[in-house]
C-alpha cells in the first residue's frame, strides 16, 4: 500500500470512486459482488435497500483507501479473454472454431441419490461440490442460497459440508452477488480452500483475481470454479410482477418459501405463503420467455457474450433434450485439469454419474446461445459503433452462424 505522502504512487492506484465513474454509473456493473468480496477494509457492500423490488448494488460504506483491489478484479468494464485464456489454458482460443471456448471434453450426467431428485436438472454441480467437501479438497463453497429473512430472494451463501450442498438454490433468475462472500469465507472464517459456483461474469472476476494474484490470500484460496450456463439474469421487479399478477400474492412479505424449479421437470415457479398454501405461478418455459421477451433482462447482460462460462474449470447447465426416461440430466464442459480431477473423483466415489455428450448439442439447449452469441454480440457491436459504454472482451466481436435444426434437440 503506498504512503499517503507519496502522491505519485497513490495516483497509480484506483478505488471505489473510479469503479463508480467507470463501471457502475455507465451501467457496466454485473452485480457479481467481487468488489465487496475483495476489499481489504470491507468498505464496500452489496446493498439492497428494498428487498421487494430493489437490486443489489455496490455501495461505499466505509473509508476507501485506494488499493486497486476492487477495480482490477472487476469484470464489468473489461474481460481480457485472450489474456485469461493464456493464463488458464496456456493458449488463446480460435473464436471461429471454438464458439464454446476451450474445453477438454463434453459430458452429461447427474448427481447420485437425493441431490438429483431435488435438483433443477441433474444436480451435477452440487454433486461435484458435495464430493469436494466430503474429500477435503475444499473447506467451503460459495453458492447462492435462499435468504432466511427475505425468502423470496436469493443471497450469497457459504456451505461447508456435503450435506449442506442441498442448501444451494436449484435455479434463480435474479442477480445474486455470490463473490461478495469471499472476504467472509477466507478472512473472517479462515477457510483456506474455496470452491465457487457462479455465473460467467462471476467466473470472469475470479479469474482476473487469480491472474493478478492480489489480494494474495483470496487468490491463493480459490481451488476451483464451477460455471453455470447463463442467458441473463432479470431485474427482480419482473419476478415480482409474475408472483403478484399471476400467483395472486398481494405482498411478497406473505412468502415463506420460493422455488423457481419446483415440481416435475423442467419445473415451475412456486411460492409458499404463511398458511402453508402452495401457489403455482408459472412454468419455466413461460416465466423464462416472459422475463426475456418483456425486457426484464439486466442491461449489462444484454452485452454479455459468454453463455457457457468459458473460463470455469467445469461449465454446467440444462440439456433440455430427450436423454432418457428421467429428464433430470446436466450437460457439462470439462475445461481444465482441475475439472478433470473433480469429475473423475466424484464419479469414482459415487457422487455423480457421467457419460459422453455431443458438444454440438450444447448451443441447442435453451435460448442461451442465441442470446449471447447472436443477440448480445450484435448489441455489443452496435453500441460500440455509436460510442456507448460497452465491456471489452478483448477478442473482436463477431457473429458466428452455427447451422442447426430444431430436430437436433431430439438427437444425442
Amino acid at each position: 500500500m503506498p504512503k499517503k505522502s507519496d502522491k505519485t504512487a497513490v495516483s497509480n492506484y484506483k478505488g471505489f470512486h473510479d469503479l463508480l465513474q467507470e463501471v457502475i454509473h455507465p451501467g457496466l456493473c454485473t452485480v457479481c459482488g467481487t468488489c465487496a468480496g475483495v476489499c481489504p477494509r470491507q468498505a464496500i457492500e452489496m446493498r439492497i435497500e428494498d428487498y421487494e423490488t430493489g437490486e443489489p448494488s455496490p455501495a461505499l460504506t466505509g473509508k476507501c483507501q485506494p488499493c486497486s483491489a476492487c477495480f482490477e478484479a472487476c469484470a464489468g468494464k473489461s474481460v481480457p479473454l485472450a489474456d485469461l485464456d493464456r493464463f488458464i489454458f496456456g493458449r488463446e482460443r480460435i473464436p471461429e472454431e471454438e464458439p464454446l471456448g476451450i474445453f477438454r471434453r463434453s459430458i452429461k450426467g447427474y448427481a447420485e441419490g437425493r441431490l438429483r431428485a431435488g435438483s433443477s436438472s441433474g444436480g451435477l454441480t452440487l454433486g461435484v461440490v458435495a464430493y469436494a467437501l466430503a474429500e477435503g479438497l475444499i473447506d467451503a463453497a460459495l453458492v447462492a442460497v435462499r435468504s432466511k429473512e427475505h425468502p423470496w430472494r436469493a443471497v450469497p451463501g457459504i456451505i461447508t459440508s456435503a450435506k449442506d450442498a442441498r442448501r444451494g438454490v436449484r435455479s434463480v433468475m435474479e442477480a445474486v452477488p455470490v463473490n461478495a462472500a469471499l472476504h467472509e469465507a477466507v478472512v473472517k472464517r479462515g477457510y483456506r480452500k474455496i470452491g465457487v459456483v457462479g455465473l460467467p461474469c462471476q467466473i470472469h472476476s475470479l479469474r482476473k483475481l487469480q491472474k493478478r494474484g492480489k489480494p494474495k490470500g483470496l487468490a491463493d484460496a480459490l481451488v476451483f470454479s464451477l460455471g453455470l450456463y447463463c442467458n441473463s439474469t432479470a431485474y427482480f421487479i419482473g419476478v415480482e410482477h409474475l408472483i403478484k399478477e399471476i400467483g395472486g400474492i398481494e405482498s411478497l412479505t406473505e412468502i415463506t418459501g420460493m422455488d423457481y424449479r419446483a415440481g416435475n421437470y423442467p419445473g415451475s415457479l412456486m411460492v409458499m405463503t404463511e398458511e402453508g398454501k402452495i401457489h403455482q405461478v408459472a412454468g419455466k418455459a413461460f416465466y423464462g420467455s416472459f422475463l426475456s421477451a418483456s425486457n426484464y433482462r439486466r442491461d449489462r447482460c444484454l452485452m454479455c457474450t459468454d453463455f457457457s462460462a468459458e473460463l470455469a474449470d467445469i461449465s454446467v447447465g440444462d440439456i433440455f433434450q430427450a436423454v432418457g426416461e428421467n429428464p433430470r440430466w446436466s450437460g457439462a464442459l470439462v475445461r481444465t485439469a482441475m475439472g478433470e480431477q473433480l469429475v473423475a473423483g466424484a464419479a469414482t466415489k459415487g457422487f455423480i454419474h457421467v457419460e459422453p455428450h455431443n458438444p454440438d448439442l450444447v448451443p441447442a439447449s435453451g435460448y442461451g446461445w442465441e442470446m449471447s452469441k447472436h443477440a448480445s454480440m450484435y448489441r455489443l457491436m452496435e453500441r460500440r459503433k455509436h460510442g456507448w459504454p460497452v465491456p471489452d472482451f478483448q477478442y473482436p466481436p463477431f457473429i458466428r452462424i452455427l447451422r442447426r435444426t430444431l430436430s437436433s434437440a431430439k438427437r444425442d
